[in-house]
């Protein structure tokens, strides 16, 4: 039951996360700003839902993020500079950490 609630976890988090970003439009950083944003709230809704072991399904959720932008770098090739896509790969993950440790400061 544990693991289950940690997978539901996951995955809400993630959508929210990729519904989050897929609305997000405008300059560069603005949608990097907004991902990391995003990635927080991820992460900090993973955290929630799991109810323990929050650091390892908020990574899970970073995982995903990484494996997002991996596949987005191969689609869209050079339409973005390199460093937006790097930028995207590397705050995401450590924003969706930060959510979760939100998470255990707020928690009762």
């Amino acid at each position: 039951m544990k693991i289950a609630r940690g997978v539901a976890g996951v995955l809400i988090g993630f959508g929210i996360f990729l519904a989050i970003v897929h609305m997000l439009f405008g300059s560069l950083f603005l949608t990097i700003a907004g991902t990391i944003a995003a990635a927080m709230l991820g992460g900090y809704i993973a955290a929630r839902i799991a109810g323990a072991h929050e650091f390892p399904y908020a990574a899970a959720v970073g995982m995903l993020m990484i494996g997002m932008s991996v596949l987005s770098m191969r689609e869209e090739g050079a339409s973005r500079p390199g460093w937006y896509q790097i930028a995207i790969a590397g705050c995401g993950p450590i924003s969706a950490l930060l959510g979760a440790a939100i998470r255990l400061l707020t928690r009762n």
